[in-house]
């Protein structure tokens, strides 16, 4: 009996798994219109400097849209500021089955580094520039993620 309630709770986590993970692929198109909204609103001029943002880019913009996205899907995230390495904000997910990296690198519309970025002209997002990476399995690691460094 022990048996078949291990192979029972087996196999319910790795379907909760599996329709945690293709609810987050199924939204892709939608967080790359999301971003789109955001990209088509950013204007800069020749020098690359934009009236609201200076000469900043846009990756916390599109961040924040894109968990609009998962917050009108009943999907708990937040924004996230990488200072290790190069400045970059993405956003972080929490779902039945763990947490996720969401995001579009900033190098698919935008040239340059730390606060100083320039916009890549004529850029069209598709669902294939948005990536989903696991960061754990342990949804209860979400605070963790996304908590002060």
């Amino acid at each position: 009996m022990n048996l078949i309630k291990k192979i029972i709770k087996e196999t319910i986590r790795e379907y909760l798994n599996e329709t945690t993970k293709q609810k987050l692929l199924n939204l892709k198109p939608e967080l790359a219109l999301a971003a789109q909204e955001v990209y088509d609103n950013w204007e800069q001029n020749e020098e690359g400097y934009c009236d609201s943002l200076g000469q900043g880019g846009i990756c916390q913009d599109i961040a924040s849209a894109m968990v609009g996205v998962l917050d009108k899907n009943d999907i708990e995230s937040a924004t996230v500021s990488q200072t290790i390495g190069e400045q970059h904000v993405y956003v972080v997910a929490k779902t039945e089955d763990g947490i996720y990296e969401v995001d579009i690198p900033p190098y698919v519309y935008e040239t340059g580094g730390g606060y100083c970025w320039k916009k890549i002209p004529n850029v069209k997002f598709d669902e294939k520039d948005v990536i989903i990476n696991r960061l754990s399995s342990d949804p209860d690691e979400f605070e963790n993620y996304i908590g002060d460094w």
